[in-house]
């Protein structure tokens, strides 16, 4: 999809990272899903300046979300300069206010977003799919 913007989804449940990814496309937009922060990492570096945003879950076995935006935001010259959104569940003001501190674009509660409310957080990063 040649001049798609791509979107690099991060969440380790099967059936929600299967949605967005479907959500995605829908929307116009080009996605690549992967399942947990090793992955990744890894294709932020296979696909170095092909992915336009990350979104992110936080809680995930092995490296969590924290431990990825931590390792994106210190290392842009191997990962990148893209936009991470964070898609959680979790409403600690603590972990908001550490995410931002961390370098997130925005944040995102899973329970009070919908389809429309996805895809309009993801255009004003990306505009409208090409």
């Amino acid at each position: 999809m040649s001049g798609t913007k791509r979107i690099l989804v991060v969440e380790d449940e099967k059936d929600l990272l299967d949605s967005y990814k479907e959500l995605i496309e829908t929307a116009g937009y080009d996605s690549l899903a992967v399942p947990d922060g090793y992955q990744a990492l890894d294709a932020l570096d296979k696909n170095k300046g092909k992915i336009e945003l990350v979104l992110l879950d936080l809680m995930m076995p092995g490296i969590d979300g924290l431990e990825v935006l931590r390792a994106i935001t210190s290392n842009r010259g191997k990962y990148g300069e893209m936009p991470i959104v964070i898609l959680t569940n979790m409403t600690s003001e603590s972990i908001i206010r550490e995410t931002f501190e961390l370098g997130a674009s925005s944040y995102l509660v899973k329970t009070d977003l919908d389809y429309d409310g996805l895809v309009k957080e993801l255009a004003k990063y990306l505009g409208g799919a090409v």
